[in-house]
Formats: structure tokens, C-alpha cells, sequence
């Protein structure tokens, strides 16, 4: 499980200052609420399935399922989204092998300020002054928010899940 966990460290900071392709699953959850994907087919990635669909006793597949957490009002085409591991079959999420992402509708960071300077830039731009943008006020809250409740996590992907199957009566 622990290759899983630095397969998923490692896409972060790639994700995180450079463009994710528009039709990503995290881009697609973000527009359309939520979106899936395969495993990657690395070798650590098929042993923690493995070792899901031992746990659950189900072979079916583990996919990475993506949600779409909130939008930003001041960037209405960017928001945040959350994802972790996901059986279907077992309906079972595993949150603590996920996280979240602020991420645009074009899979760009949301936009940034330069302090001193009017407007928002790209995530990658160098500002007037040599620094590099930071994140606007909306953006820091949104992230302060998830850390404060614990939810910075893949778990609100298991949440949304469990009130689904609540909300059909306990039925996937």
C-alpha cells in the first residue's frame, strides 16, 4: 500500500503548477460532480488492490474516484475536488490513500495575485517584484477549511458515498 501512497504523492506536485489534460477524472468531477479511474497499471498500484480485494473479499475492480468538493465564487470555472480509492462492488472507499486539489475546468491551477499588483496571474507566472504568486484569499480559506476538518483527505469521497447509499436506502 505504501508504493500506492507514493504513486499518489508523486502525481500532486505534478498536478499541482502544471495543466492536467481538460478531460481528466478531476477535471471531469469537477464539472460534472464526480468521475472515476482505473488504478494505474504499476506494480505497486495492482499489489494494493490486491490487498483491498482481499480485505473486502470482493475481486472486483478498485478504481481512484474523484468529487467535486466546492467552486470558487471569485473563479467560478475552478473549485476543489477530492478523490481516493474506491470498490464499487464492496462499496468500501479508502480516503487516507487520497486528498484533494484546487483545479480549473482548462486543468490549470486556479489563478494567483502578485502582491502589489492588480488582478490574477498564472500559477507559474513571476510577479513585477521576482516573487511568484500566492494563492488568494477564497483559495486559502478553502484550504485552511479542509486541513481545520480534517477533511484535506480523500474522506470526503467515502462521505458522499455513504449518503448516497443512505439516501437509496442502502442500495449501491
Amino acid at each position: 500500500m505504501m508504493r500506492l501512497v507514493a504513486w499518489l504523492l508523486a502525481l500532486l506536485p505534478a498536478v499541482a503548477h502544471a495543466q492536467v489534460a481538460p478531460d481528466s477524472p478531476m477535471v471531469r468531477a469537477l464539472r460534472e460532480g464526480r468521475a472515476a479511474a482505473p488504478l494505474p497499471g504499476s506494480r505497486g498500484a495492482r499489489l494494493v488492490a490486491r490487498k483491498i480485494m482481499e480485505q473486502t473479499g470482493s475481486a472486483d475492480e478498485v478504481t481512484v474516484e474523484f468529487l467535486r468538493v466546492a467552486r470558487f465564487d471569485a473563479q467560478p470555472h475552478c473549485g476543489r475536488v477530492a478523490f481516493g480509492l474506491y470498490q464499487r462492488s464492496s462499496n468500501t472507499v479508502w480516503g487516507q490513500f487520497g486528498g484533494q486539489m484546487n483545479i480549473c475546468e482548462d486543468g490549470t491551477p486556479p489563478r494567483r495575485q502578485c502582491t502589489g499588483q492588480p488582478g490574477l496571474v498564472a500559477a507559474d507566472t513571476l510577479c513585477q517584484d521576482g516573487s511568484y504568486p500566492t494563492e488568494t484569499a477564497e483559495i486559502k480559506a478553502a484550504i485552511a477549511k479542509a486541513v481545520a476538518d480534517a477533511s484535506h483527505t480523500g474522506e470526503p469521497v467515502g462521505a458522499r458515498s455513504d449518503a448516497q447509499r443512505t439516501a437509496r436506502g442502502g442500495r449501491e
